[in-house]
């Protein structure tokens, strides 16, 4: 029954995770920064969200409103877009060792908290009562995801011009805001 718990929290996770919105920062991020930050970000933030769904997934799910968190969190992608699109970038830019871990970090723990990822998770914790097990499955899906956004991105970097990096990353991050507050809608 323990496996079956993992199992079904790797299975469930990675497939709602599959071109989500937190595997998509993830390879923008790694565009930019490198791959060991992003990936530590990405992973830090997943944990930190996964780890509130086992917890505190009653708390989140029955006293804080869903649509508002989206609504928030929607807005603050679209700020981040806009942002990043009117942002002038240094001639040599020198990126902090520690840039990449944290904004992919916080990217990513906004854009999951509340995400199907989480639901599911906090449901199969709750339904299962194997926590630790649907905990380490949802990592396993999550750290295979995330490995190939940043594969992905990493290798993008190389064949984009900086001004269409800069400006897809830009529209991408609109994008999902305005899908993450239309979503809330319907």
């Amino acid at each position: 029954m323990l496996a079956a718990a993992a199992f079904a929290a790797f299975l469930s996770v990675f497939v709602a995770e599959f071109g989500d919105k937190t595997q998509l920062i993830t390879m923008t991020m790694a565009c930019r920064y490198p791959a060991p930050q992003v990936l530590g970000g990405a992973l830090i933030a997943m944990g930190a969200v996964m780890g509130l769904a086992v917890i505190a997934g009653g708390f989140i799910y029955n006293f804080i409103p869903h649509n508002l968190v989206s609504i928030i969190a929607g807005i603050v992608f679209i700020f981040i877009g806009v942002y990043y699109g009117l942002r002038r970038e240094k001639k040599e830019e020198q990126v902090n060792c520690r840039d990449g871990l944290l904004q992919t970090m916080g990217l990513v723990f906004m854009a999951e908290f509340g995400d199907k990822s989480q639901l599911a998770t906090m449901m199969l914790a709750a339904g299962t009562g194997y926590p630790v097990a649907v905990f380490a499955g949802s990592m396993a899906a999550i750290l295979c995801n995330h490995l190939l956004a940043v594969y992905l991105g990493s290798r993008i970097v190389s064949r984009l011009k900086p001004v269409y990096l800069k400006i897809g990353t830009a529209a991408l991050f609109i994008v999902i805001g305005l899908v993450i507050i239309l979503m809330e809608q319907f």
